[in-house]
């Protein structure tokens, strides 16, 4: 029976063949090129962030750093290395952060070029600055933020979606089902937040521990904390595809996702692997033009394009990976019954 099994695979061959990277990678890209307006998601925030106005925490962060400095001024401190790293650090939180970045959700989220740039300046000149002065009202920006990320993410993920495993959009589909699909990219993000937290957390009070002490150990275990965490997500890399084109719960995407990963798991890491880089190594051209030139709407409109194709590209491979494990699934219990 054991030989038969290995004949039977080996001579018949499984159709639909196993998904093909640049097969998808090509499909993704005439997705998005046949429906161009998907990209005005990812353009609008980019174009917001560099040209409207900041929400910004300068103050708040110049009353923390005024503390810091009070606090250790009276105290030895044991690695003045660590204590500069960490004021610098709050500086450049100080001086760069705008908290309507936050409107870049993850892991569900509009795709922003800006959101990772966080320009100070425009061509436009000074923009208009709020200033949030508490914590509280940092809490308050950054939910508020996130959760207006997650109604549009979830519009732009269904007509990528759509536009990628059905070559064609339905926007009314789309309007229907965009409470149901904000609802569950809610419980997928808080439960993406829930796994990073249980590692990030205690990992995170090891890392500061260290830093007394050593800051290559601490940079040791940031890499240690980094590795953890990109294994633990890996297999739930596909979650918002099973919501998306599946129509299903946040649990059963997860479920569907882990089997996914671990069924084609040189494949799909292969995939993640490539479009983490493309869009890595195109975003460093994207960022060529100053900040205060024009040219930068370029590079903003290349980076919705390309963003938008990559995730297209996931959707199409997610498709064909899903046939090609059912039939396998299914040509394993044949044979098996046979």
């Amino acid at each position: 029976m054991v030989e038969s099994f290995g004949m039977d695979v080996q001579s018949e061959p499984i159709k639909p063949e196993p998904p093909s990277l640049v097969g998808a990678l090509r499909k993704g890209f005439d997705a998005v090129a046949n429906h161009l307006f998907v990209v005005l998601f990812p353009i609008g925030l980019d174009v917001f962030l560099w040209l409207g106005p900041r929400l910004k925490v300068t103050r708040l962060v110049e009353r923390i750093l005024l503390s810091w400095n009070e606090f250790y001024s009276n105290s030895s401190f044991p690695n003045e290395d660590a204590l500069n790293v960490g004021q610098q650090a709050w500086n450049i939180i100080g001086e760069r952060l705008n908290l309507f970045i936050f409107l870049r959700s993850y892991p569900v989220g509009v795709f922003s070029l800006m959101a990772g740039v966080q320009p100070l300046r425009s061509p436009l000149g000074e923009q208009f600055v709020i200033q949030v002065n508490s914590f509280e009202a940092v809490l308050l920006a950054w939910f508020a933020c996130s959760l207006v990320g997650i109604l549009a993410a979830s519009i732009y993920f269904a007509l990528v979606a759509q536009a990628a495993v059905n070559e064609s959009v339905n926007w009314i589909d789309s309007v229907k089902s965009w409470i149901r699909n904000s609802l569950q990219v809610l419980l997928l993000t808080i439960f993406w937040f829930s796994v990073i937290a249980m590692v990030g957390l205690p990992c995170s009070c090891l890392i500061s521990f260290l830093t007394f002490g050593n800051l290559a150990a601490a940079q040791f275990g940031i890499l240690v904390l980094i590795g953890v965490l990109v294994w633990l997500l890996l297999p739930l890399f596909f979650s918002p595809h099973g919501i998306f084109v599946n129509r299903e719960d946040v649990w059963k995407a997860i479920k569907r996702s882990i089997n996914l990963t671990r069924f084609t798991f040189p494949n799909t890491l292969f995939l993640v692997v490539i479009v983490f880089a493309i869009g890595e190594v195109m975003d460093i051209i994207w960022r060529f033009p100053e900040e205060t030139s024009w040219l930068t709407l370029i590079g903003i409109a290349g980076h919705g394009f390309v963003t938008s194709a990559l995730l297209a590209t996931t959707f199409v491979y997610y498709r064909d990976a899903m046939l090609w494990m059912n039939a396998v699934l299914r040509r394993v219990e044949t044979v098996s019954a046979s």
